[in-house]
């Protein structure tokens, strides 16, 4: 996706905005590991500059000022994109792949914002129920955090 000048001007704003109150440039750069000249860069935003962020540090501010890198980058808070590809790969597991993530260990690390609605783990649910494994909610939500936790690089 490209991103307009116009994107990374509401970009800085939204990015200065979301900290201003929680961190300084400094706090939010030893939260989010994201260098300060960088968060002083993207904040300050100049048409001849640039500044487009890198997925990892738009991830990772996102993360730390707790908003999607959605919101920060294009304004919307929304996962739609996200959720529709993580919901093609939930739908694509085989009953094996689906047992084995089930059984995975969950770590600190942290999901980006993973919204999981009643109305998307049902649908999980009668998916599975249908194509491949009859299983509880708890057991099918409890399965998709794992999945997300421990899923294959590559996929996002």
């Amino acid at each position: 996706m490209r991103v307009s000048k116009k994107n990374l001007h509401g970009f800085s704003k939204r990015l200065k905005e979301s900290r201003k109150g929680l961190y300084t440039q400094k706090q939010l750069a030893e939260i989010s590991g994201v260098n300060i000249k960088t968060i002083k860069r993207l904040e300050n935003f100049e048409e001849k500059d640039n500044p487009s962020p890198l997925a990892l540090n738009l991830v990772f501010l996102a993360q730390a000022l707790d908003v999607t890198p959605e919101y920060l980058l294009l304004g919307e808070d929304n996962m739609n994109i996200y959720m529709k590809k993580l919901e093609n790969e939930l739908k694509a597991l085989t009953i094996d792949e689906i047992r084995y993530y089930h059984q995975q260990n969950l770590t600190d690390k942290v999901l980006a914002h993973l919204k999981l609605t009643d109305s998307f783990i049902n649908k999980i649910q009668r998916y599975w129920k249908e194509h491949t494994i009859s299983c509880y909610r708890p057991y099918v939500q409890d399965t998709i955090i794992r999945y997300c936790h421990n899923r294959p690089k590559g996929k996002t």
